[in-house]
């Protein structure tokens, strides 16, 4: 885990030991009033998925057991989830800060279509007129990496903006978080609305249909339907609104507010734009301490929505180059060996991991329940702590 995941989590659980501590030794403080979203606050979290055994996500681990569960609009099961989705929760904060209880969590894929270019150099590619980076942290499923892409392969993409440009410009710049191989011939496109001659377009394809109709120039949306035979226009089946803010809006979310995005643009120290919503950062603690925050700087921020404003108390800002921990808590689905397994979907490769607790690496084979730690590389989870789950 890095330096700055250690203090983000340990500033959580920090909160929980101090209260507990002031209330064992009788010093009048209580649970609630030392601890954010204690006795069931609200909370929405925006952010990628980066563990399960209850879903986690921006480092608070959600119950999902009882949450309804959506993946681009149609109704599925917690267990459909993958690493890497970008999801939405709406829930509830327990007691312990880095708990939280899962009443609905919604999944939108951002891009799918066929591979129109691919650069392997700068580990990017396009698709549905997108621009997509990839970088360490992206998950891939069916691929090893962004270089086995290969030209007219169908694609899912999950991702976070990472660029504001000018409405109606051609492409977009998005950065992957989770790259399928898939089927399905639909066509997705997510962007920003241009018009000519009022003619609403996106990523250089001409919208049509009764929904496109409704359109404005400089709305975020995702665009979801068939591509015409001629390559050059996209009938829309279905159209939806994009960004933090609008996700907000349309959940009615109140209480606590976590995101995590990409920096798309900046107007002071302390105000900036992250997926569509504004940030006021004035009475916001940063880590690490003295930080700037610049364009494309990947956040996870806590606050509160007021007014159509993301009013942060804490900001935390993520190294690039740094490995995402991810942790995973459930039953192996496959057992090849003990570099090479399956959990909840996800190939792991704990090759290098010598030890396991509480019993025995020969214990491991399929239904065998495990808790394990590592980080992503490319389709493969690279084990680095093992245990079993009794």
């Amino acid at each position: 885990m890095s330096e700055h995941q250690d203090n983000f989590l340990s500033r959580r659980h920090w909160l929980v030991l101090a209260a507990s501590t002031l209330s064992a030794c009788g010093g009048g403080g209580s649970l609630t009033a030392l601890l954010p979203g204690t006795g069931g606050t609200g909370i929405f979290a925006q952010g990628s998925i980066s563990g399960f055994g209850s879903v986690i996500i921006n480092g608070i681990r959600f119950d999902d057991s009882a949450a309804s569960v959506q993946l681009d609009g149609v109704t599925r099961h917690a267990a459909d989830l993958r690493l890497g989705m970008m999801a939405t929760v709406e829930g509830e904060r327990g007691l312990d800060p880095a708990l939280g209880t899962a009443h609905a969590i919604e999944v939108w894929s951002l891009a799918q279509g066929l591979v129109t270019s691919v650069n392997a150099a700068a580990s990017e590619f396009s698709v549905a007129g997108m621009t997509v980076q990839t970088d360490a942290n992206t998950v891939f499923d069916g691929l090893t990496n962004a270089t086995a892409l290969r030209l007219n392969q169908r694609v899912s993409v999950w991702g976070l903006q990472a660029a504001t440009l000018p409405a109606g410009t051609t492409g977009g710049n998005w950065l992957a978080t989770r790259v399928a191989l898939t089927t399905d011939p639909t066509l997705v496109s997510t962007g920003l609305v241009g018009m000519s001659n009022q003619q609403p377009y996106l990523s250089g394809l001409i919208l049509t249909g009764a929904k496109a109709a409704q359109l404005s120039a400089g709305q975020l949306v995702r665009v979801q339907g068939q591509l015409h035979a001629s390559g050059m226009s996209l009938s829309a089946d279905s159209i939806s609104l994009r960004g933090a803010a609008q996700a907000i809006a349309d959940t009615h979310a109140a209480g606590e507010i976590e995101i995590e995005a990409l920096v798309t643009a900046v107007s002071s120290a302390t105000r900036f734009t992250m997926d569509g919503m504004e940030v006021d950062a004035s009475a916001a603690s940063i880590d690490p301490l003295g930080s700037r925050i610049a364009v494309g700087d990947r956040l996870e921020v806590e606050g509160t929505w007021r007014s159509g404003l993301l009013v942060a108390t804490q900001v935390e800002v993520k190294n690039k180059q740094t490995s995402q921990v991810i942790e995973i808590k459930a039953a192996i689905e496959q057992f090849t060996s003990l570099a090479n397994f399956v959990v909840r979907g996800q190939v792991c490769d704990a090759s290098a991991v010598t030890a396991i607790s509480h019993g025995k690496l020969t214990d491991l084979q399929v239904g065998t329940k495990i808790k394990l730690k590592g980080t992503q590389a490319g389709n493969v989870l690279i084990v680095t702590e093992l245990e079993l789950d009794d």
